[in-house]
């Protein structure tokens, strides 16, 4: 009996507890990591100086490929960042969750090269629409988590997580959605319905805005 109250303790506090900064340092590196990634894999052109100007311009797709995936990423990273800030402690499954996530992370170089270099075709689209959907669809689960759990300190208005659970499932949801389209309409439609994106986020923070305001 003795045994078995020393191992649940274990258990508890090996699962469970409010230090949090391991798990949050871990995660900024495997993150910076990855998006410092997405520069070094472009490559400098090795051309006579004559044809440089239009080595360059053969890689304005790599260059646009790492500016999508920097910002989207930068933008998970910053509601990540958020969540954990907000947290009392973690929990085995926060922390099962959030290793999910870097999992797909770590994955950005090879899918942002998949855009980059095959953007035209319907397999690349989806390649790079899959890992982005993935990374934000676990972000959002990590959010819907810690609400159902009551994992949030004491002193956090109610509102802010809730909001951020409407927030977080856009952008994924998105990227998804452009699979099908892929393969319905090609990967040039596919791609012009990432910037649903945007339009569908600004909405939500001008609600946002507008419920936030006095009276």
């Amino acid at each position: 009996m003795a045994e078995a109250n020393m191992n649940r303790h274990f258990a508890r506090r090996v699962n469970s507890g409010p230090d949090l900064e391991r798990t949050m340092f871990f995660s900024d590196a495997v993150f910076a990591i990855a998006m410092t990634l997405l520069a070094v894999d472009i490559k400098v052109p090795q051309v006579p100086p004559d044809q440089l100007g239009a080595a360059v311009a053969e890689q304005l797709p790599e260059f646009g490929a790492y500016a999508l995936s920097f910002v989207v990423t930068a933008a998970y990273w910053l509601s990540h960042h958020r969540l954990f800030r907000l947290l009392k402690g973690f929990t085995g499954r926060l922390q099962q969750l959030n290793l999910l996530l870097l999992l797909f992370v770590a994955l950005l170089g090879y899918a942002t090269d998949m855009l980059a270099f095959y953007g035209d075709q319907v397999l690349g689209v989806v390649i790079y629409a899959a890992a982005l959907g993935l990374i934000g669809t676990v972000n959002s689960a990590l959010w819907w988590y810690c609400s159902r759990e009551h994992m949030f300190l004491d002193d956090v208005d109610p509102r802010l997580p809730a909001y951020a659970q409407v927030r977080a499932p856009v952008t994924p949801a998105v990227f998804l959605a452009s699979i099908p389209v892929a393969f319905l309409w090609g990967p040039q439609a596919a791609t012009l319905s990432w910037l649903a994106i945007l339009l569908i986020n600004a909405v939500l923070r001008y609600l946002g805005s507008k419920q936030a305001a006095p009276g």
